[in-house]
């Protein structure tokens, strides 16, 4: 007769790549499909399958309520149950487990993997119900051999010893030396043994060695003391599978209470450990990668500790992030990026030692622990193994892909004693290795604490600065090339820090951007510069139009779009009048999104500059897809133009791809008379720097305006 396997899937093409995983495991093995879960209920009311194969997320019921109905079927509540979830699906397993899922396989699955859970569950199914059976053979041999000895008039089986028998349960009682003086039905079929062939041997030889011993210890525990041993588990292979028991020894007493043996009772619990170890593994291990997760990181960092304070040795935490990896959930999807990730999570357990750790703790970051550390030499050898197997070039979905990490260090326990201490330690040598420029590795040293400190205490005062309303503008004039006519502002955030004085952007934006506060802060200067524009405007002051800077950051956290658009409307002013400076690193990292983001505030007239451009990863791509209307060449070729004859050419190949696209360039940082010749002559249509005019401040703009036919150079040289 065919082992059967019910499969239940609602998709179709998974039926069809289940049932021939079934063909592949032999001959002798059938599937029995159904798109329905209700359909394949009323099947399970007239037939009997030996394995279930479940697909959890179904239109008409889940793979849960699918084997809650099943379990409570008669004789249904052995048939092993597959339940088959995408990765994320914890909830999903815990749910399965409650209901009586046996294993679990994560889609897609491979058809080695369906195959060798499949045959491991039938394996211990058909052991349990060999067992089952043979002890119903024993009784029932018993159950005629007590009849046929009645009748003669010899005693038969006790009606006690038959309801023993008959209980699924291993029973035994051994006297003082450890000879069996009873074994019931289901003891003996374990040992494919009549329960009258036990008696009167020594019943730990029936164990292996190991559990033998075992045995014999704990029978003679109860034999000195007269008590029984706690309840305790014992694995117990037979026919090479492995079955789990929950076991009580008890003193055996005669009628005068005196201990003359040992009372011992096994029940099967493989199945509930096996759901037990499901549990724990899913609380201990991320998901995703099968990697064990934060909580057995803290515990394996505190061993960790513990171990080096008592051998008086040295261990190293590591933690790893991916660079760049958001580009790859944006370009190809998140399906790729955690194709990517097993990926990287195996590369990394194939290259650790036998004695290391790896966790995954959280997107594109893992953790390792170096528990045998020799010297920083070997530290800075594993580590450079590590990125050397990470940026070797991957094939997901057939498609060559390649990425970097960046690693930060901390020794244990030369750098802290703490689980805390440490893991903050390594975040910062890692973020250190990111502005390293990124693939390397870094070690945390006592300047970083410092600095960590630092920006911490600049984040607070950060904080209070947007409550005491301490920010201010400035703003930069911008002028045309050729007749030096104001044409444009650039504005400038400015700090009024209580004790230091007016702080500049590059003081705190790096804390900012790096604590979430641009994304407020970004919010403020759009709305100042929306009003001021528009109180310029209601004193009969037309401003030119103003670039305001826009964060990588601040252009992704938020909905910038509304915000500015909103801003633009509620002022009354002409869209034309603002201009948003992006970075070429938010051309870097552009998505769809970003894309749309930046074609709808074209679309309503507001400008869109490409700030340093020339000093990132340039693309002419970007220059063609996004709907730019400036470029505005970086400070550093402006600073070498007059020494440089290839900065000159690159300023003016820049200004001739630029017209070509009808873009107008301006040129940043000009500060004497030979770069701002030097600059007309290249083709750069508009002027901004120190020999045109500093910044100014918000409340001395109308000096400029009122007055427009005013020479540049004069405001220049007040500034």
């Amino acid at each position: 007769m065919s082992t059967r396997v019910l499969i239940v899937d609602d998709r179709p093409t998974n039926l069809r790549i289940y049932a021939q995983f079934v063909t592949l495991m032999g001959e002798k093995y059938s599937a029995v499909t159904y798109a329905d879960p209700v359909e394949a209920l009323a099947w399970m009311q007239d037939n009997k399958a030996d394995l279930m194969v479940v697909d959890y997320r179904m239109p008409q019921m889940n793979g849960a309520e699918f084997i809650r109905k099943v379990r409570m079927m008669p004789g249904a509540n052995e048939i092993p149950a597959i339940v088959i979830t995408a990765h994320q699906d914890r909830e999903c397993r815990l749910a399965a487990l409650d209901a009586g899922a046996t294993d679990f396989l994560q889609s897609p699955v491979s058809h080695v993997e369906f195959c060798s859970r499949a045959m491991s569950l039938l394996t211990k199914r058909k052991k349990s119900a060999t067992l089952r059976q043979r002890a119903s053979e024993i009784e029932r041999k018993h159950a005629a051999v007590g009849s046929t000895s009645s009748s003669d008039g010899h005693s038969g089986k006790s009606m006690l010893e038959q309801i023993i028998d008959t209980i699924p349960i291993m029973i035994n009682a051994t006297d003082r030396s450890g000879k069996c003086l009873f074994t019931n039905a289901y003891q003996s079929a374990l040992f494919d043994k009549d329960p009258d062939e036990m008696v009167g041997t020594d019943f730990a030889d029936n164990f292996e060695p190991t559990l033998a011993a075992n045995t014999r210890r704990r029978d003679a525990l109860v034999l000195k003391s007269s008590l029984a041993i706690p309840h305790y588990e014992e694995k117990i292979t037979s026919d090479g599978v492995d079955l789990v028991f929950h076991c009580n020894k008890s003193p055996l007493l005669n009628h005068d209470g005196e201990t003359i043996g040992v009372l011992t009772t096994a029940v099967d619990i493989t199945a509930r450990k096996f759901a037990e170890e499901h549990r724990t593994h899913l609380a201990l291990h991320d998901m995703l990668t099968g990697l064990p997760n934060r909580v057995l990181l803290a515990e394996n960092v505190k061993a960790a500790i513990d171990n080096c304070k008592k051998t008086n040795s040295e261990a190293a935490l590591l933690l790893l992030d991916l660079d760049r990896f958001k580009i790859i959930n944006d370009t190809r999807g998140h399906h790729s990026g955690d194709a990517l990730l097993r990926e990287v999570a195996e590369r990394i357990s194939k290259i650790i030692g036998p004695s290391d750790f790896a966790a995954r703790i959280g997107g594109d970051e893992f953790a390792i622990i170096f528990s045998e550390v020799k010297n920083i030499d070997s530290i800075n050898s594993r580590c450079a193994n590590l990125l050397k197997a990470i940026s070797e070039p991957y094939a997901i979905s057939g498609i060559g892909q390649v990425i970097s990490a960046s690693i930060g260090v901390s020794l244990i326990p030369g750098d802290g004693d703490e689980y805390e201490e440490v893991l903050r330690m390594a975040d910062l040598a890692m973020y250190d290795a990111k502005a390293n420029g990124r693939n390397c590795h870094r070690f945390f040293s006592e300047e970083m604490n410092q600095i960590a400190q630092a920006d911490a205490a600049l984040e607070n005062e950060l904080r209070d600065a947007f409550r005491e309303n301490q920010f201010a503008l400035e703003y930069q004039p911008i002028v045309d090339a050729q007749s030096l006519e104001y044409v444009g502002l650039e504005a400038l955030i400015r700090w009024d820090h209580p004790t230091r004085g007016r702080l500049l952007p590059i003081q705190f934006i790096r804390v900012a951007d790096e604590s979430g506060l641009m994304d407020v802060l970004g919010n403020w200067v759009i709305g100042e510069v929306c009003r001021e524009i528009k109180s310029y405007a209601d004193r009969g002051i037309d401003l030119p139009r103003v670039a305001i800077n826009v964060s990588p950051r601040q252009f992704q956290n938020q909905n910038l779009c509304d915000e500015l658009l909103s801003n633009i409307e509620s002022n009354g002013i002409e869209p034309s009048k603002i201009t948003i400076e992006i970075t070429e690193e938010l051309l870097i990292d552009n998505n769809e999104e970003v894309r749309a983001a930046l074609q709808r505030i074209r679309s309503h007239g507001v400008g869109i500059s490409i700030d340093d451009f020339g000093t990132g990863y340039s693309s002419l791509q970007y220059l063609r897809d996004l709907p730019a209307n400036c470029l505005k060449i970086d400070r550093t070729f402006i600073s070498r133009i007059e020494h440089s004859a290839a900065d000159r050419a690159i300023i003016g190949t820049i200004a001739h791809l630029a017209h070509a696209l009808d873009m107008r360039v301006v040129a940043e940082g000009v500060e004497n008379d030979a770069q701002l010749e030097l600059l007309r002559v290249s083709g750069c249509d508009e002027i901004q720097g120190f020999k045109i005019a500093r910044p100014q401040r918000a409340e001395n703009l109308d000096k400029l305006f009122d007055g427009r036919k005013d020479d540049p150079a004069t405001f220049a040289a007040e500034g």
